[in-house]
């Protein structure tokens, strides 16, 4: 294990194979940093405690020490549960009563703007499962996806999917209608280079659509270091809604809009892992009943449109623009 910073100020043990690097501020920041929280892998128990720190100049909050480039893999295992989840979400077959309920509410998630189908590049597509539904649209859709396995499904479904990183992989100047990034940027070692990167790749009157965890969500006041979305260490930024937009006019982008999933995942999921790992069993049965069970599904609605109504479900779609 490499720990690239001498004089570290902690004692903690990491899996074999991974090395640690401190960032600094990806837009260039000088002020310096507070603490926010430490925590560790919640998905999987690999070993190892992440800080995040939070800029005081922007306020973009950052996992640090993280794994580097080289060596973050190891946190993305074959059986990466974020993978699992938005493969089953994507497949799920709505009634038409669901369906009817879905509009009336707009519980609509990862919405397209309104224009012509063109050409999208969706990166990090996983296995294509989105692919799959926009082509049901009459879209063209390219992919990108760093996990090889995941980038394999999808090509022997017949998609057009590049394996790499985004980081690395080479992208046409001006030449797609809209790029979609879902639950992506906060992957990213370097989120500005990157965006930049895509701004070069659209046309001039397209649309940068992504979904990035809130930091202000009430998952994360409420349950800290146990907040699902937190994920450390494979989030290696927490983007509130004033923090992505200093990130995204670094990169060449100015936000139309940002629209909060009206979703209960993020606080359900967190406090069955709060309850787990307290011995909380009643609390436990109580969240995955809420979440899982049919007859909690006007429960599940009514958390669901409060959640979003008041900005706090964690999850926000934002709609971007090249800067004129």
């Amino acid at each position: 294990m490499l720990i690239e910073r001498e004089n570290v100020d902690f004692k903690t043990s990491f899996a074999d194979g991974i090395s640690l690097e401190y960032p600094q501020c990806p837009n260039g920041c000088l002020g310096g940093d507070d603490f926010v929280l430490s925590g560790s892998d919640l998905l999987h128990n690999i070993p190892g405690t992440f800080n995040v720190v939070k800029c005081r100049t922007c306020f973009l909050e950052r996992t640090s020490p993280r794994p580097t480039p080289e060596t973050i893999s190891l946190y993305y295992p074959t059986n990466y549960e974020p993978y699992q989840y938005i493969q089953q979400e994507s497949s799920t077959v709505h009634s038409w009563f669901t369906t009817l309920l879905v509009n009336i509410f707009r519980l609509q998630n990862r919405t397209l703007p309104l224009m012509p189908p063109g050409l999208i590049l969706e990166v990090g597509c996983s296995s294509g499962a989105y692919m799959e539904s926009v082509i049901k649209d009459g879209w063209d859709i390219d992919g990108v996806e760093f996990s090889d396995i995941a980038a394999t499904v999808a090509r022997n479904k017949g998609l057009n999917v590049k394996t790499g990183s985004l980081e690395t992989i080479s992208l046409q100047d001006n030449k797609y209608d809209i790029i979609a990034a879902w639950m992506v940027i906060e992957h990213l070692h370097n989120p500005v280079n990157v965006l930049m990167k895509l701004n070069k790749a659209i046309k001039t009157d397209g649309y940068l659509v992504i979904l990035v965890p809130d930091s202000d969500s009430l998952s994360k006041m409420i349950f800290k270091e146990y907040s699902y979305d937190l994920q450390l260490p494979t989030h290696l930024y927490h983007f509130t809604s004033k923090s992505i937009q200093s990130v995204l006019a670094k990169s060449g982008w100015t936000i139309e809009k940002i629209h909060w999933q009206r979703n209960s995942n993020t606080l359900l999921k967190s406090l069955e892992k709060w309850s787990h790992d307290n011995n909380k069993l009643i609390l436990l049965s109580i969240a995955k009943w809420i979440r899982l069970s049919k007859k909690a599904s006007k429960l599940r609605l009514i958390l669901n449109v409060l959640l979003g109504i008041t900005k706090l479900s964690g999850r926000m779609e934002i709609w971007a623009r090249p800067a004129k």
